[in-house]
């Protein structure tokens, strides 16, 4: 017996109209959205102290790299949040927030090696989303 969820309906509806590279887009900013409250949950593990060694505690960082940290526990989240959802602002935001490491992690590197992988995979992120996001406008524009 199955019963009838008009949500999952509609979502599934929308879903089906989109075409395969705005489709492609939507699944993409969903895996971001998911690696982007991960992220978060280690920043929140790194502030409380969860599993940090003496040397390498949130507190012994130098306070660039305790900003970045505590800003990406705070923003990355929302973030997540937001592209899970579909809402254009969290775009906006997860951008800030990668541009934000970005220029924190130029201007002050000391302490931001720990971050550095994250900061990475998120600009190799972000150029994957702007080559999906042209793609998808290419598409759109020859229907």
């Amino acid at each position: 017996m199955s019963h009838y969820d008009p949500i999952d309906a509609s979502a599934r509806a929308r879903m089906e109209r989109l075409t395969p590279w705005r489709r492609r887009l939507v699944f993409f900013l969903r895996a971001v959205a998911f690696f982007l409250l991960l992220e978060g949950i280690y920043h929140w593990a790194m502030i409380c102290g969860v599993g940090d060694g003496r040397e390498t505690r949130f507190e012994s960082l130098p306070m660039a790299a305790q900003g970045v940290v505590i800003w990406s526990a705070i923003i990355d989240p929302i973030a997540g949040v937001g592209l899970w959802l579909g809402a254009g602002w969290a775009v906006v935001l997860w951008l800030l927030a990668t541009a934000s490491q970005v220029v924190v992690g130029a201007w002050a590197p000391d302490g931001m090696s720990r971050l550095l992988v994250f900061t990475l995979f998120e600009v190799a992120l972000v150029i994957a989303y702007a080559v999906l996001s042209i793609r998808a406008a290419r598409e759109s524009d020859q229907d």
